[in-house]
């Protein structure tokens, strides 16, 4: 169902939305890698996520994602650390993640009429809390949503941020605010 997802956000975005996410120059750059590989009756393989993993800020730092080499999108959504999935069967299952998808106005057709790309704070380009999140588009779809996001980490100081990509649930990060 996510591979559907993914493929009708990718052909609706290709039908000509424009939208743009333009943040403060970054002081750290979150890079997501990996590929993905299927093979019928045998494997199906995905090598998603962020690099690096856990990264330390300050409040106030700036944080940029950049997508440039996956053929997906991704989003960047901060969730509850106990919303993280921890095995193969709550990636499958994971509630989290169809919220945040159905928030950004994805549902199990793909995109609808509500389609948000920026959610929560992120919309004033700042994460500081559960339920920002942003969609990042990717080298195969260019032009249509962002391949790179930089947004400011406005937490408090001694806070963390758990977040996952809510269409690959296996990403995840955590951003300790110092």
């Amino acid at each position: 169902m996510r591979r559907l997802v993914v493929l009708v956000l990718s052909a609706l975005l290709g039908a000509g939305s424009s939208i743009v996410l333009v943040g403060a120059d970054s002081d750290r750059t979150i890079t997501i890698r990996g590929d993905e590989r299927f093979v019928a009756n045998t494997i199906i393989q995905a090598t998603f996520r962020f690099s690096p993993g856990p990264l330390v800020v300050k409040s106030g730092d700036a944080v940029t994602w950049t997508n440039p080499a996956t053929p997906e999108p991704h989003s960047i959504s901060i969730v509850n650390q106990g919303d993280l999935p921890a095995s193969v069967e709550d990636v499958f299952m994971c509630s989290v993640c169809n919220d945040i998808l159905t928030a950004h106005g994805i549902g199990p057709g793909g995109p609808g009429p509500s389609f948000t790309p920026v959610l929560g704070n992120a919309a004033a380009h700042q994460l500081q809390a559960v339920g920002d999140s942003f969609l990042i588009g990717s080298s195969s779809i260019p032009g249509f949503l962002p391949t790179s996001v930089t947004e400011t980490i406005t937490a408090q100081s001694g806070s963390t941020l758990f977040y996952l990509c809510a269409i690959h649930p296996w990403m995840q990060g955590t951003i300790s605010v110092n």
